[in-house]
């Protein structure tokens, strides 16, 4: 789940109670995870109001190293036990990251 909010914040700003929503945890567990990122490295910024919400900072990206392999490879069988678009979708972005 932690990297579902990653990859999540990373493509647009998305609020707490999204997040929670979308992955069935808590808003206390997506603040938790949030700063597990942080601490990680990971520069998330916030911003609050209507159009509010947590998104990484624009020169930050993912980078290939930040899985491993094996990691990589998990994550894309994983996937392929999913039946839908987004999962789809991720498998073949974390196919394009890595060579297996």
């Amino acid at each position: 789940m932690i990297l579902g909010i990653l990859f999540t914040i990373q493509n647009k700003k998305t609020k707490a109670i999204d997040l929670s929503q979308k992955f069935e945890i808590s808003t206390r567990t997506v603040y938790r995870y949030i700063d597990i990122l942080c601490g990680a490295g990971v520069p998330i910024l916030s911003k609050t109001g209507k159009d509010g919400g947590f998104y990484i900072a624009d020169y930050y990206k993912v980078r290939e190293f930040f899985l491993t392999r094996e990691e990589k490879q998990y994550l894309i069988e994983l996937l392929s036990t999913k039946d839908d678009q987004n999962a789809k979708y991720l498998k073949l972005k974390f196919s394009a990251i890595g060579t297996f």
